[in-house]
Order: C-alpha cells, then sequence, then structure tokens
C-alpha cells in the first residue's frame, strides 16, 4: 500500500547552512518533520557545496 502525501514544503537552503531559525524551522515544524535530524542530514550531504543556494523540495508522507 502506497503511503499517502501529507504535504510538500519548498525551500531555498545554503549548502551547509540549515539550522532550525526561520524558515526552515517553523516550516518543517508545521509539517510534523524532526527538525534536528533534517538539519544535520542536509547539511552532511551539502557540505561540498557550503554557500550554495540550494533549492529543496521535501514531500512529507503521514
Amino acid at each position: 500500500m502506497a503511503k499517502e502525501v501529507s504535504g510538500l514544503i519548498k525551500l531555498q537552503i545554503r549548502g551547509c547552512a540549515a539550522n532550525p531559525s526561520p524558515p526552515i524551522g517553523p516550516a518543517l515544524g508545521a509539517k510534523g518533520v524532526n527538525i534536528m535530524e533534517f538539519c544535520k542530514q542536509f547539511n552532511a550531504r551539502t557540505h561540498d557545496q557550503a554557500g550554495k543556494l540550494i533549492p529543496v523540495i521535501i514531500t512529507v508522507y503521514h
């Protein structure tokens, strides 16, 4: 059975610079996403693109 999509979050975040302050924290928190885990994984995956503006689309499932 497929998971149901409960929302999409579209952001632009600088590589290796995600943190829980606005606009990231409130956008993720409103959809129930673990903010600190997202920031940790995003920063780890974008460490080689530090400072570069990266378009991000997050699909949130139920």
